[in-house]
């Protein structure tokens, strides 16, 4: 590497570009060394680079292109050398490497000083079991050793902000992995964060909870998944978020990104103002943990309009249901804006292809929270028995009679015995 600055003399207390340092510092002599020594580590980089890689550090030097000629010569003849180790540990430890020359020949060597051996995950220490998820998390690839399903949904809070609910769902089989292994628990880390379309993160998320891996919690983890779930106070705009689940036990790391929009609802004029809607089979007490997995609920939870009545709605992230299982749908509508609320009328219609299969009676709601959306809460709770396996298309009608505005909201299905 080459240090573009070139040869560099500084002032002990600095030039014009910045303010004089005040206080003590200045009569001590530690303001100047601060300098120095900041600018020190920033060779020491360089230093680091050409050593661990068996090169040279050009600094302090005002021709550039010298030392551009001198990285050309030096490269114009070389040997590749390899060899196997002989030491299979997977332990992490550095290991020095050194090369000589035979017969009396002598000649100036430079080479790689060693190298770290690989690690197991195992034998990981917190800190790198940190600095892996992060560095996972940066990663342009994504890393798919775990299966991940997500969903994101929107509710508006008030005129400038909406919560979204994020639900992440683990196939168990995958988990269950670590039991045969011999744990008798596994932790799932998660970490995520959200970015706006200029790049800039938002929000972010770095949580965990405890699997328990008994035999019989081992035997409904090859059928049933584990799922978390989270939640984010947004503006309206364009998002792309990026979440990683990590098996603790094996180290496996799974990741999921998407780009999601959060509309601006009080923009809208010629349709029905809906949230998100949220498909579900499954309500749990909200003190429950969700699949045997013991985790703090958080705050967000306050503000969750998927928590009512001591009851929180798991979205179905897969939207596959079975037809013994009711089918919840929850969504709300706004009026904001309005001095007396206007009726709603609202319908779920199930079509396969083009035919339609199913469609329930019509509901009226009439009743709004209190608060300055006059946010009305749509409910539907279904009996699939009604319709046979397959897939479908589930469709939401919003009507507002008075105002002759409408929603619709379509999303596929399937359904199995």
């Amino acid at each position: 590497p080459i240090d573009a600055r070139g040869l560099v003399a500084q002032a002990p207390l600095g030039d014009a570009t910045r303010g004089s340092a005040g206080g003590i510092a200045m009569y001590n002599g530690q303001s100047g060394m601060t300098l120095m020594s900041a600018f020190e580590r920033s060779q020491d980089t360089l230093w680091a680079l050409a050593t661990d890689t068996g090169g040279k550090a050009l600094i302090d030097y005002n021709d550039l292109t010298r030392g551009m000629a001198q990285a050309q010569q030096a490269l114009s003849s070389y040997y590749i050398i390899g060899y196997y180790t002989s030491n299979a540990s997977l332990d992490g430890k550095f290991r020095r490497i050194r090369i000589s020359l035979n017969d009396g020949l002598t000649a100036s060597l430079d080479y790689r000083q060693g190298y770290y051996a690989g690690k197991r995950f195992g034998k990981f220490t917190p800190a790198e079991k940190e600095r892996q998820l992060e560095d996972a998390l940066m990663l342009g690839d994504p890393v798919t050793e775990l299966t991940i399903a997500m969903e994101l949904d929107y509710f508006q809070l008030n005129r400038a902000e909406y919560f979204v609910p994020l639900a992440v769902k683990i196939p168990g089989r995958e988990l269950a992995l670590a039991k045969r292994g011999g744990a008798e628990h596994t932790l799932l880390d998660f970490i995520g964060e959200i970015k706006d379309e200029y790049g800039t993160t938002v929000s972010n998320v770095r949580d965990k909870i405890d699997v328990k891996l008994s035999d019989s919690t081992a035997m409904e983890l090859a059928q049933r998944p584990i799922q978390y779930d989270t939640g984010f106070t947004l503006l309206p705009g364009k998002y792309k978020v990026k979440f990683l689940a990590r098996d603790a036990e094996t180290g496996r790391i799974g990741t999921y990104e998407t780009p999601f929009v959060i509309p601006n609802l009080n923009k809208e004029e010629k349709r029905v103002a809906i949230s998100s809607v949220v498909l579900s089979s499954q309500r749990v007490d909200r003190k429950d943990a969700l699949y045997n997995a013991a985790k703090d609920k958080g705050l967000s939870e306050s503000v969750n309009p998927l928590v009512q009545e001591g009851q929180k709605l798991i979205p179905s992230v897969t939207r596959v249901f079975r037809r013994n299982r009711d089918l919840y749908v929850y969504l709300q509508a706004y009026e904001q804006g309005v001095d007396t609320v206007e009726p709603l009328v609202a319908f779920v219609t199930f079509y396969r292809g083009q035919a339609k299969a199913f469609e329930t009676a019509p509901i009226q709601v009439a009743d709004a929270l209190r608060n300055r959306l006059k946010t009305m809460p749509l409910k539907f709770d279904l009996a699939l028995t009604k319709l046979s396996q397959g897939e479908y298309t589930c469709q939401v009608t919003v009507l507002n009679p008075v105002s002759e505005k409408a929603a619709f909201w379509q999303a596929p299905i399937v359904v199995v015995p």
